[in-house]
């Protein structure tokens, strides 16, 4: 990691490439509620956790999902991933449906897996197979990424 020590540091330039540098391998963490509206129509119309930024690309690092059941369990569905925005590219491993399914709160760790990038995307959460159905439980999502200038 870089420092700036003195006054006559913030003038090197050395000194300031290194901290742009530092600031790059930055890990950013972004929090969004789904309703049990989001859930049920993911399939159909995925959910942007993360927007895109012009000129970027995000990099999925992981997450954490926080269900939070209600009163009434969730029917149908299939598996929860992430993917990118408008490509579909898949950025994570699945959630088990039986995670959104259960009639019990849960914590779920979501690992990335390996994926060809591309700038000016998001990052979505969606499920790939089937819709959800009935259910009025909510999940808390926490997706930790790095955003990278491409140059493009």
């Amino acid at each position: 990691m870089s420092t700036i020590n003195s006054y006559s540091d913030i003038f090197r330039k050395d000194k300031i490439t290194n901290k742009f540098v530092d600031i790059d391998k930055t890990i950013y963490v972004q929090e969004v509620q789904l309703t049990a509206a989001n859930l049920i129509a993911m399939r159909t119309t995925p959910v942007v956790v993360v927007p895109a930024v012009a000129g970027e690309v995000l990099d999925f690092v992981g997450a954490v999902c926080i269900f939070d059941y209600n009163s009434v369990q969730f029917t149908g569905g299939g598996s929860v991933s992430f993917v990118e925005q408008t490509s579909g590219t898949g950025l994570s491993g699945n959630i088990a449906d039986t995670v959104i399914k259960a009639a019990a709160n849960s914590i779920t760790k979501v690992l990335p897996i390996a994926a060809t990038l591309t700038e000016n995307k998001g990052i979505c959460i969606t499920n790939g197979t089937a819709a959800f159905a009935a259910g009025n439980s909510v999940m808390r999502v926490k997706v930790a990424y790095r955003r990278y200038p491409t140059g493009l």
